[in-house]
């Protein structure tokens, strides 16, 4: 039928986000997008009206898929065990031979998180939100008696935040979890009392 769209939003949506997260932003082409998503370029842009606004709906189809269910484990009642569920479901995720290397977010906010925009909104939103969600959880462990009296959440927060972003900088160039686990058990081990659930 005529005016009709002959394609799946969601299956051009997983290839272009698979797509953008090979390459990075800059790097892909309309012509990487062509390729990936099997469709041409007006059909792309009659979609998502520009590749800006095609990458922002790739970086929150990723924010869905990986980020929240990193930040429900931190709803776990123990802190050491909603560390140790955040940062293993994490580094597991860099287990899967179904996905790229590192990380969209995280390439994304090298990329693009100075450059002003709606892109570049979106990037330092969802930072903010994993620093609150790691504050309010640190506030709770001291509340809990799990965290020193006076920690200070804030910079624990900061720090947790970083070490996401530089697991994936580290899978990225590594290719593997491995250095990215031995990490990960020195974040907890310094982070978390020793013997705690």
């Amino acid at each position: 039928m005529s005016g009709r769209r002959q394609f799946n939003d969601d299956e051009a949506l997983e290839a272009a986000m698979q797509a953008f997260w090979k390459k990075g932003y800059e790097a892909t082409s309309m012509c990487n997008l062509e390729e990936a998503t099997g469709l041409n370029k007006s059909s792309i842009y009659n979609a998502f009206s520009s590749k800006e606004e095609l990458f922002i709906r790739c970086l929150e189809r990723y924010s869905e898929r990986y980020a929240k269910p990193l930040l429900w484990e931190l709803k776990k009642p123990a802190f050491r065990a909603a560390m140790t569920g955040f940062f293993d479901r994490l580094v597991s995720r860099f287990d899967d031979p179904g996905a790229p290397p590192g990380c969209l977010a995280t390439m994304a906010a090298m990329e693009l998180g100075q450059s002003g925009g709606e892109t570049a909104g979106l990037i330092c939103s969802n930072l903010e939100t994993m620093q609150d969600a790691f504050e309010a959880r640190c506030r709770k462990a001291v509340e809990d008696g799990e965290l020193a009296a006076g920690t200070d959440c804030s910079s624990l927060a900061a720090l947790l935040v970083s070490m996401t972003r530089g697991l994936a900088v580290i899978n990225r160039a590594e290719g593997n979890s491995a250095l990215a686990r031995q990490a990960v058990d020195g974040l907890l081990n310094s982070v978390t009392p020793a013997g705690a659930p």
